[in-house]
């Protein structure tokens, strides 16, 4: 049995270089894909995103994601999770989650934010009066069940 797995294993990685040591042909990222399982991809259309102090800004984010219909299996409710990456990307700082009719925003975020949810796949945050604070890197985090990906948006100050 074990073998097996195995043989199956093997049957759906691949193997690319990876980018930051292009040099070091040995090296290798391992993608596994399980075929029947549920995928998920976040994307945000913008990677830069600009504003003013005092202003409203909308940070993109929109997922994709595919189900099974394994009997019995249920269906995962989707969680969206925003935080700021500090300038040396050690510490992340809660901004706001949402699952299901669940909503929380955190900190001087309260009351400021909120997800656009233009369509059924989009996690994109409002941000609302804008303060010099506001600036820096967002991580959008979506998760279903056991799948998870994120993306990340710079907001950068414009103006004076």
């Amino acid at each position: 049995m074990t073998s097996l797995l195995f043989l199956v294993l093997i049957s759906v990685c691949w193997a690319e270089p990876h980018p930051d040591n292009s040099s070091l042909e040995h090296e290798r990222i391992i993608h596994i894909q399980e075929e029947n399982g549920p995928r998920l991809l976040v994307v945000a259309e913008q990677a830069k995103i600009f504003s003013q102090r005092g202003g409203n800004v909308t940070l993109p984010c929109k997922f994709y994601h595919e189900h099974t219909s394994t009997a019995g299996s249920g269906t995962h409710k989707i969680r969206v999770k925003w935080t700021k990456l500090t300038s040396d990307y050690l510490k992340e700082v809660d901004v706001f989650v949402a699952m299901g009719h669940h909503r929380k925003s955190y900190g001087k975020y309260q009351g400021r934010v909120f997800l656009r949810e233009s369509s059924e796949n989009d996690a994109s945050l409002i941000i609302m009066n804008i303060m010099l604070e506001d600036y820096g890197r967002y991580k959008c985090e979506v998760i279903e069940g056991l799948e998870d990906d994120t993306a990340v948006v710079a907001l950068n100050l414009e103006g004076r």
